[in-house]
This record gives structure tokens, C-alpha cells and sequence, in this order.
């Protein structure tokens, strides 16, 4: 008869890894559309609306 242990290590290391990367992307989307993105300004809105409203401003 053959043994039948079964090397769990390399799943355990895609398990590992594969969490680790979905948790990433869902922790990157909480803070793009989360709660705290309410206080973000938009720097190309707000420059592209003082071309509108006629400011003067400089372009450094």
C-alpha cells in the first residue's frame, strides 16, 4: 500500500498569499470609496474650476 500523507505547505502558502492580496484590494477600495473619501478634494477639478472663474494662479 502507498502512504497517502498529503504536503499541505504549498496551499497553506497560496492561501496565505491569495488573502493577503484580496485583502489589499479590499482595504484599497475602503479608502477610495469609503467613508473617508467624503474629505478628498479633486486637485484637478478644483484647478480646472479656477479656470473658469477666472482666477489668476500660478502653473509651477
Amino acid at each position: 500500500m502507498e502512504n497517502s500523507s498529503l504536503n499541505l505547505s504549498p496551499y497553506l502558502m497560496i492561501g496565505i498569499i491569495l488573502s493577503f492580496l484580496f485583502g489589499s484590494v479590499a482595504y484599497g477600495m475602503y479608502n477610495s470609496f469609503g467613508p473617508g473619501s467624503k474629505a478628498l478634494t479633486d486637485s484637478i477639478d478644483e484647478h480646472a474650476r479656477m479656470h473658469e472663474l477666472g482666477i489668476a494662479h500660478r502653473h509651477d
